[in-house]
């Protein structure tokens, strides 16, 4: 299980582009003019785009440095999401289930071959941007933050999928391929990414786009949002473990 964590999880009250905006600054001493569209896209294609829009020489070979600046800044982030962010509703619940239900099953049944039920991320996120965010909000007990994938490894967001699906068999030597990975998401680009792989996606309309949007856009399931527990759980596990 795969969560987006922007708008599907938390809303961090636009902290995340403000990290990248100090942090051009510091590098380049002036402001970025354009702010790039942010849904569902990873920080690596928003941070060459702004590089790129800014005039940046070489926008490719400037890019490690910069990135590695916004990941020396992400300790503040904390505090910033503290104040401006909040958990959106049912997030923590539904996390918290979904650990119960893996832990009461024992991998005897679930989405990987092996029945295996491991929850991380897939977010367009720097994997130290979303760290942050997570911890800032108490949301990250639940998750296996090892075996996730981030926004600084690439700029298409699909090719994050088989990266993460790598790290979760290294790590509990099982075979996530395929349909044994399911994508949660607030985008069409997060259903697209599933569409791709092979995965499993569920839509959740806690965004900017509507429940009608994700489902024309292939989502296997859509929620309104994540108040509804135990809808939830059907969503993501469509199998007979899902207790009544």
């Amino acid at each position: 299980m795969l969560w987006d964590v922007d708008h599907t999880l938390l809303d961090a009250g636009g902290t995340g582009i403000e990290l990248i905006r100090a942090a051009f600054t510091e590098m380049f001493g002036r402001d970025f003019p354009h702010t790039p569209s942010l849904a569902g896209r990873t920080d690596r294609a928003i941070q060459l785009e702004i590089l790129t829009r800014s005039g940046v020489p070489d926008p490719q070979a400037q890019l490690p440095v910069f990135q590695e600046l916004v990941a020396g800044l992400a300790p503040q982030l904390g505090g910033l999401v503290q104040e401006s962010g909040r958990a959106l509703p049912g997030a923590a619940q539904a996390l918290a289930a979904l650990a119960t239900l893996a832990a009461s099953r024992d991998g005897s049944s679930g989405p990987s071959p092996d029945g295996r039920l491991v929850q991380s991320v897939l977010t367009g996120n720097m994997r130290a941007t979303a760290r942050a965010k997570l911890a800032a909000l108490g949301l990250d007990q639940h998750l296996d933050l090892r075996v996730g994938a981030y926004g600084d490894a690439h700029e298409i967001r699909a090719h994050l999928v088989p990266l993460a699906q790598a790290r979760a068999a290294a790590a509990y030597g099982a075979d996530f391929a395929g349909q044994a990975t399911v994508l949660i998401g607030d985008t069409p680009l997060d259903i697209e990414a599933a569409r791709l792989t092979g995965s499993r996606s569920v839509g959740v309309a806690t965004g900017q786009f509507s429940a009608a949007e994700l489902a024309a856009a292939g989502a296997g399931a859509v929620l309104p949002d994540l108040t509804d527990t135990a809808r939830v759980l059907r969503a993501i596990v469509p199998r007979d473990i899902v207790p009544c």
